[in-house]
């Protein structure tokens, strides 16, 4: 793409798309999904500043939804109570038609965090906002830097 000015390259959000346990979610307003690295602290002797050591890391994230159907609730509408949580997979996409290749994220052992029972306001659009937690991820592709 040499030649292409910087701005044409900026990744517009409003192609991106999430599936879950791989169905396409169309009504998804926003989607965030972030990996959080864990690091112990270690002082070294001889050292006055702090060290620092990783240890590990978490996966937290929040998908906020136009709320046109029950599909959030009936994924886990009997694992609440039961306390047999299914298994859940989310796959995202980023993209735009203005660049080459896309980014897809695959987050594996997915927990919702909070589900939303009921809710709605007058003369608003309804909307649905459900945090997780996951428990591994992968990158299926990445954008090519050129």
């Amino acid at each position: 793409m040499a030649g292409v000015p910087v701005v044409n390259k900026i990744i517009r959000g409003t192609f991106g798309r999430l599936w879950i346990n791989g169905k396409k979610y169309a009504n998804v307003k926003k989607y965030e999904a972030k990996v959080k690295l864990q690091y112990e602290k270690v002082d070294i002797n001889g050292e006055l500043c702090e060290q620092n050591r990783y240890i590990g890391y978490d996966i937290s994230g929040t998908v906020d939804l136009f709320k046109i159907d029950s599909r959030i609730a009936a994924i886990y509408k009997e694992g609440i109570v039961t306390g047999n949580l299914p298994d859940v997979k989310f796959v995202s996409k980023v993209a735009d038609p203005a660049v080459e290749g896309a980014e897809r994220v695959e987050l594996y052992d997915v927990k919702f965090d909070e589900a939303t029972l009921a809710a709605f306001e007058n003369k608003k659009i309804t909307e649905e906002s459900v945090p997780f937690t996951a428990g591994g991820f992968k990158y299926l592709d990445l954008i090519d830097e050129e």
